[in-house]
C-alpha cells in the first residue's frame, strides 16, 4: 500500500509540473491542457525516468522537467495518432479529434511539442536536446513506415521492428538515457542504460500487439480482434506467417486483403494461431526478453525504487 502512495505521489508531481509547463494561450488550449493532465494515463515513461534517476543517483533537480518532457511528447503524438487512425475513443474517453475536430488535435498536438521543446531548451543541456531532437524524428518516421507498410504482405519483422523503434522504443531509450546524462555517465554507460530503455519499449509494443489476438476485451480494455479486423500485420500475425507454408501463407494474405473480415475469418485466423501454438511461442519470447531486463535491474542495490521497476516489469508482461 505504501508503494501505490509513493507512486502516486510522483505521478502528482509530474502532472503538477505538466500544469506549469503547458502554457495556455486561448480559451481552446485550456481544455486541451486539462484533457492531457487527465487522460487516465500510466505515465510509465516519466516514471521509468524517475526510477533511473534514483539508481543512479541523480542529483540534478531537472530529472522533473525532463520526465515532463517526455510525457508531453507521448501525449503529443498520441493526439496526432488519433487523427492518423480516425479514433473517436482512447482510454475510454473521448478523443481530441472527436471533441474539437481533426485540425485542433494536430495544431494541439504541435503546441504541446512546442512547451516541452521550449522547456528542456531553457535547461541548457545540449546532449539532453540532441537526444529528444532524435525522438521527434525517430517518431515522424516511424509513422510514415507504419501508414506504407501496415497492410502490406510484403511487411518483414525487420520492417516492424524498425517501425515499434520509433514509434515506442525509442521515447522508452530517451527516458533512461536521459537520466543516465543528468548523472554524468560516460558514453559507453549511457548506451547500456538506452538499450534497457529500447528494449522495455519493444517489449511493451510487442505485448500491446498481442492482446489483440490473446486477450479478451473485458481483461486488456481493448477492442478484441481490432487490428485483425483493420487488416494490419502486426507482431503475432508476422511471426504466425514464418510458420506458414506457401499455400497457407497465401490464404492468409487473402484473408487480410478483404475489404472487411467477418466472424469466420476471425474464427480462421484464430485458429491458425492456436494450431501453430503461436500465444505460447510468443510468452517464452516475450518471458525471455523479460528476465534479460529483470537481470539488468539487479545490478543496481536492493531498493524500494527498484522493487517498484520490478513490479511495473511483471505487471506490464
Amino acid at each position: 500500500m505504501k508503494q501505490n502512495i509513493r507512486i502516486q505521489s510522483i505521478l502528482t508531481k509530474f502532472d503538477k509540473n505538466l500544469d506549469g509547463i503547458i502554457k495556455e494561450d486561448i480559451p481552446v488550449l485550456k481544455k486541451i491542457k486539462k484533457h492531457v493532465i487527465t487522460s487516465g494515463g500510466k505515465r510509465i515513461r516519466p516514471f521509468s525516468h524517475y526510477l533511473f534517476c534514483q539508481f543512479l543517483n541523480v542529483k540534478d533537480k531537472n530529472w522533473l522537467d525532463v520526465g515532463s518532457v517526455a510525457e508531453l511528447i507521448h501525449a503529443a503524438s498520441l493526439l496526432h495518432d488519433d487523427v492518423v487512425d480516425n479514433a473517436p475513443i482512447r482510454r475510454g474517453k473521448p478523443t481530441i479529434g472527436s471533441l474539437f475536430g481533426n485540425k485542433t488535435a494536430i495544431l494541439a498536438g504541435d503546441y504541446l511539442l512546442a512547451c516541452g521543446i521550449s522547456r528542456l531548451n531553457s535547461l541548457g543541456n545540449p546532449e539532453l536536446m540532441e537526444i529528444f531532437s532524435q525522438v521527434l524524428k525517430d517518431l515522424s518516421v516511424s509513422e510514415l513506415l507504419q501508414m506504407e507498410w501496415e497492410k502490406n504482405p510484403k511487411i518483414t519483422l525487420k520492417i516492424y521492428d524498425s517501425i515499434i523503434y520509433g514509434k515506442t522504443a525509442s521515447l522508452f531509450g530517451v527516458c533512461t538515457e536521459s537520466a543516465a546524462i543528468l548523472a554524468g555517465k560516460s558514453k559507453k554507460e549511457r548506451a547500456l542504460v538506452r538499450d534497457f530503455g529500447v528494449r522495455l519499449g519493444k517489449l511493451f509494443q510487442k505485448k500491446d500487439d498481442c492482446l489483440d489476438y490473446f486477450v479478451e476485451s473485458s481483461a486488456s480494455g481493448k477492442e478484441f480482434l481490432k487490428d485483425f479486423k483493420n487488416g494490419l500485420y502486426t507482431y503475432p500475425v508476422l511471426v504466425l506467417r514464418s510458420h506458414l507454408g506457401v499455400l497457407e501463407k497465401r490464404k492468409m494474405e487473402s484473408v487480410f486483403k478483404k475489404e472487411e473480415r467477418n466472424s469466420s475469418d476471425e474464427s480462421y485466423i484464430l485458429g491458425l494461431m492456436e494450431s501453430k501454438k503461436i500465444a505460447e511461442k510468443l510468452h517464452k519470447e516475450l518471458n525471455s526478453e523479460k528476465n534479460y531486463l529483470l537481470g539488468f535491474l539487479n545490478q543496481f542495490p536492493d531498493s524500494i525504487e527498484r522493487q517498484l521497476f520490478i513490479e511495473q516489469l511483471e505487471r506490464l508482461t
